[in-house]
């Protein structure tokens, strides 16, 4: 296998820039760049980068290096830290390219090593990408979780029962004569039942997990000139929206990302709800509509001196809020939020209550939640095959829906027949990573 190096920091101008290699001739890599002595596992050496045809000093660096098998990759792995100069790592890239066997890594191909070489299942690999996008603590929390290993250790604990059990019912089929337990059949039903009900409940999340990863949705929707432009700026504390007298100014969607409650939420102001002969307004509402029925949540916002409301659109998952109330003698009980943009008014409430719903939503969880789709296809199918499962017919087809049930499971680890998905997995890695 040809020994690969790519940077794995930020193109983003900084002080220092680290340059990753990783394989069988990582010590050659590092000879060719005028480094001496022999790199000790777990070690910081500092050397001096020289250009191998005039012996100049290229740059002064740190080296870290990582003893096969004990290293990210499970290959003997060198890390430089460079002074981040544009020049300086181009540089090493034209000396390490000049070698046999030597090329620049393609996108997530050090952690597709890790995986092949063991160090890594696809669940913890697939955590790596979310770890660094990660901007909330929930999101934090979620990535971190699965890296060590959690959401893995339930898929591979349901893979181990299901061969276990695969291997009780092909004993029967191999060695019908034999004197096996009698009651191996009742025993492979019931844990089937109890594999079924085990992953059913996984199932039912209500995609959380994938919500914490994505974010949560929130449109802001109501009447025309209600204070839907400023609620968003308040959220946003800027100046995202226009905010106007004139009633229409929104035509499109604006949409900003924002951290409530340790959750990640893209919130949505949107075109104001009336009728109108205006072609370009019409396309507004009818967008608004589409991300009203869409979002996750709801503030829907009316003037508290002319509460237009649309019941279809009003729901558990809608907050209710009364702006303007600054304008009222004053205000009468009502369930909603009654609130002033203009001056601060009750302000804190309306922003309670939304930590409140999104915590509703997102609520703290103590067993690791589905993050990525493939797992819930590959669950769904599992469930399907485990519903099929009959020892009333021939016991062979039964054996069979198992065998199928625990490559469906392999399939979120890759522990079975991944070659396919690998690449789709991968390239959604950056380079260095």
């Amino acid at each position: 296998m040809t020994t690969i190096f790519a940077p794995i920091t930020s193109s983003i101008r900084a002080g220092i820039s680290v340059i990753r290699i990783s394989g069988s001739q990582t010590i050659d890599c590092l000879n060719s760049l005028g480094f001496h002595g022999t790199p000790q596992h777990q070690k910081v050496s500092f050397q001096k980068i020289r250009d191998p045809q005039t012996a100049e000093i290229i740059d002064e660096v740190l080296v870290s290096f990582f003893k096969s098998p004990k290293s990210f990759t499970g290959e003997d792995v060198a890390e430089i830290s460079i002074h981040a100069s544009p020049f300086i790592a181009k540089k090493i890239f034209e000396i390490l390219s000049n070698l046999e066997d030597v090329r620049f890594a393609e996108a997530g191909e050090f952690s597709k090593r890790a995986f092949l070489n063991g160090k890594l299942d696809l669940v913890q690999a697939e955590a790596i990408p979310d770890l660094i996008a990660a901007e909330t603590a929930a999101q934090h929390k979620q990535a971190l979780r699965q890296l060590e290993g959690k959401l893995g250790e339930i898929y591979e604990d349901w893979r181990f029962r299901l061969i276990e059990n695969s291997a009780m019912l092909e004993a029967a089929i191999d060695f019908p004569d034999e004197d096996l337990p009698k009651n191996i059949t009742d025993r492979v039903e019931a844990e089937v039942k109890k594999l079924a009900a085990e992953i059913s409940t996984h199932l039912n999340d209500k995609k959380i997990g994938q919500k914490i990863k994505d974010g949560l949705s929130l449109a802001i929707i109501g009447a025309p000139n209600v204070g839907k432009s400023s609620l968003i700026n308040f959220l946003a504390q800027s100046e995202v929206a226009i905010v106007s007298e004139i009633a229409g100014t929104t035509r499109d969607v604006v949409e900003v990302h924002l951290s409530i409650a340790g959750v990640a939420v893209k919130i949505s102001d949107t075109a104001g709800l009336r009728e109108t002969e205006d072609k370009i307004e019409a396309e507004g509402i009818r967008r608004a509509l589409k991300k009203a029925s869409e979002a996750d949540l709801k503030i829907f916002l009316v003037d508290a001196g002319n509460p237009i409301l649309r019941a279809d659109l009003i729901d558990e998952n809608t907050i209710l809020v009364e702006n303007k109330i600054d304008l009222l003698s004053a205000t009468k009980n009502s369930n909603s939020i009654q609130i002033s943009l203009t001056n601060n008014t009750n302000t804190s409430t309306l922003l309670k209550k939304l930590e409140e719903k999104i915590l509703e939503l997102i609520p703290s969880q103590n067993s690791p939640l589905i993050t990525q789709e493939r797992y819930r296809i590959a669950l769904q199918n599992a469930v399907s095959n485990l519903e099929n499962f009959n020892l009333q017919k021939n016991i062979e087809l039964a054996a069979e829906d198992l065998r199928m049930t625990a490559r469906e499971i392999g399939k979120i680890t890759g522990k079975v027949d991944i070659e396919n998905i690998l690449d789709v997995i991968f390239s959604r890695f950056c380079i260095g990573k």
